[in-house]
């Protein structure tokens, strides 16, 4: 057949074009599917892979091993290793007195003088209060003077909880000046010689005569030892009596 015949194609031929054309589209569609297999992530099935072991430890080297030991204890000497205890001493600072003026505590203290810090809100406070008041006059203010400072404290009422004119309270609003003596809780009382601290009594001290008065003790014993001429502990920093 030429080019320009016009005739229609032989019945073997027009049988063969339907199955020509379908194996076109059948091919088109092969290759849009293995396109789509290829873009869409949920057509494509997850790679041969082992699942994964929770026990990660025992898939560690030795060496891995070894590595991750000394970290942990390292970190755990970190965390508990002991600290020694900040150095208490007697650093000046300023306080409010009951008409609301500032005052500098070194301005208060005589050669022997106690500092007490208290609240009325704490009850071992409130409990220690009476036999101090008692003990510092028992003193009397020129052996001893006694300077007590309310910490964070309600001004009436911790005047009207002392209840005597000669120990006129001083606050200390914020804890600024109970800070600088390393004060973390109430009450705490420190004896002040020549501007030295030379002793400190954490917590509700005894002030009574009774034989088990630690605190009286040791008062009269470092005011003893500075009268004598004798080196003054707190020289050397501060000295914790046993509460």
């Amino acid at each position: 057949m030429n080019e320009n015949d016009d005739s229609t194609p032989s019945p073997a031929a027009a049988a063969s074009a339907p199955t020509d054309a379908g194996a076109a589209r059948g091919s088109a569609t092969a290759s849009t599917g293995a396109a789509a297999f290829q873009t869409d992530p949920a057509l494509r099935s997850a790679p041969d892979s082992p699942p994964a072991s929770g026990n990660w430890l025992g898939r560690l080297s030795p060496q891995a091993k070894i590595a991750l030991g000394l970290g942990i204890a390292i970190a755990l000497a970190l965390l508990f290793w002991p600290r020694g205890k900040a150095e208490r001493k007697f650093e000046d600072g300023y306080l409010i007195d009951s008409s609301g003026a500032t005052v500098a505590l070194a301005g208060e203290l005589a050669p022997a003088t106690l500092v007490h810090f208290w609240a009325t809100w704490c009850p071992p406070c409130r409990q220690e209060i009476p036999s101090l008041l008692a003990f510092a006059g028992e003193m009397g203010e020129r052996r001893l003077k006694l300077v007590l400072v309310a910490v964070a404290d309600e001004r009436d009422r911790a005047i009207e909880f002392v209840g005597d004119p000669r120990y006129p309270v001083l606050f200390d609003p914020v804890w600024d000046v109970a800070r600088r003596f390393r004060t973390t809780q109430l009450p705490e009382t420190h004896l002040i010689l020549d501007g030295k601290l030379a002793a400190s009594f954490i917590g509700a001290a005894d002030w009574s005569d009774a034989p088990g008065s630690v605190a009286r003790r040791t008062v009269l014993a470092r005011i003893a030892e500075g009268a004598g001429g004798a080196q003054r502990p707190g020289q050397e920093g501060a000295a914790e009596a046993p509460r």
